[in-house]
């Protein structure tokens, strides 16, 4: 008698275990009948639709969810939110069409976070990338694409962000030698990512701007972010610097102004105490801040410009080789800067007599003199030099 005879024989002489027998078929036929459709569809889901993560912390959040509430199918949803002034998608899932493609979302938020934390699921029914990368680049509205994004960071970590208008390199009044110095070096960065990785050497990029208040470097920071496409992130406290060079990307330029205000009194044999978020003061030692800027915690493709108006005053670890690749000094502006910023107030040539000033200083007077008054008192000043 074989097994299959031996098997047969006990289930006819037991009811019992025939039964259960019959069940665990039966359930298993069940399980075979739900599971093939769901791993059918599963399947499709993984090769048929292209998907992207977009989260509340990113910089395309708001244009998103923004741009789904225009083209999604209300039949399937009708949930909506008030948020920023407007109705805007509201949390659940729904469909939309993009470009004649398909696409389903889905917007949660989590409650494990302290700040609200959301996230927008889109899938469209396309394996073409493009199409996708399409559609980001439409949830820009006109008035975004000139514009920059810049984001806070303090002790406690982000403080949000806030959109600024893109400036031109040619509207900011400092010695095209510096303009030129920096864009060079910055469009050599980046694509030199190979050249670092051949040699050894850690792919990021450190800038020191030092010179007198008022010569412009801010502004050059702004028109250097907007003419290469950069959005800034903006270090007011440089506890905590590690983790904001953590959340940079290729597209980010770090800045930290006045530096030699938020490190002072730090050096290499102690620590200042900074108080955070209106709490107890916590240590901030030199070591974390360079190993940030150079060491073990230095994210690959890090750029970051550091402004101060006291160079000397800064801890020479800080500005070492190695940790700064670039120190530029921006003083008040040479005479043909003067002259060419005279032509874009007054529209005509103009300042025979000259004494240096910063491009804050003749901004203000441009601003609120007329033409022969200004280079009348450029004038008086130099001769007042003369004669000194």
């Amino acid at each position: 008698m074989n097994i299959l005879d031996i098997v047969s024989s006990a289930l006819a002489s037991n009811q019992l275990l025939a039964g259960g027998v019959g069940t665990l078929a039966f359930g298993s036929l069940m399980y075979l009948l739900r599971a093939v459709p769901e791993k059918t569809l599963e399947l499709i889901d993984k090769t048929m639709w292209t998907k992207v993560f977009v989260e509340s912390m990113s910089n395309e959040y708001g244009d998103v969810d923004a741009f789904i509430e225009g083209r999604r199918l209300n039949f399937f949803s009708r949930s909506l939110e008030m948020k920023d002034g407007g109705l805007k998608t509201g949390f659940g899932g729904g469909f939309g069409v993009y470009d004649g493609v398909l696409f389903k979302y889905s917007k949660t938020k989590s409650a494990q976070q302290i700040t609200p934390f959301e996230t927008i699921a889109i899938s469209f029914l396309t394996r073409d990338r493009a199409m996708v990368e399409r559609f980001m680049r439409d949830c820009k509205p006109d008035e975004h694409r000139n514009s920059i994004i810049i984001s806070m960071y303090s002790a406690g970590g982000s403080e949000g962000a806030m959109r600024r208008r893109k400036r031109g390199l040619d509207t900011v009044f400092i010695d095209d030698a510096i303009k030129e110095r920096l864009v060079s070096r910055l469009r050599w960065f980046q694509g030199a990512e190979e050249w670092h990785a051949a040699r050894g050497i850690p792919w990021k990029l450190g800038i020191v701007l030092h010179g007198p208040p008022g010569t412009g470097k801010t502004s050059l920071i702004h028109a250097l972010a907007s003419d290469f496409g950069f959005d800034i992130k903006y270090v007011k406290s440089l506890h905590g610097l590690g983790a904001a060079f953590k959340t940079g990307t290729k597209n980010d330029l770090f800045v930290i102004e006045d530096i030699d205000t938020i490190a002072s009194g730090l050096n290499r044999n102690g620590t200042r105490e900074i108080a955070i978020d209106g709490g107890a003061p916590r240590g901030s030692p030199l070591h974390e801040i360079l190993n940030s800027m150079d060491g073990m915690q230095t994210p690959d493709g890090l750029k970051f410009i550091v402004t101060t108006n006291h160079l000397d005053r800064l801890d020479p670890a800080i500005v070492r080789p190695g940790r700064i690749d670039e120190v530029i000094e921006v003083g008040p502006l040479s005479l043909e800067c003067a002259r060419a910023m005279f032509r874009a107030f007054y529209g005509r040539e103009g300042i025979a007599g000259y004494a240096p000033r910063t491009g804050a200083e003749l901004q203000r007077m441009f601003s609120t003199m007329r033409a022969e008054e200004a280079e009348g008192e450029l004038g008086r000043v130099e001769r007042v030099r003369e004669v000194a």
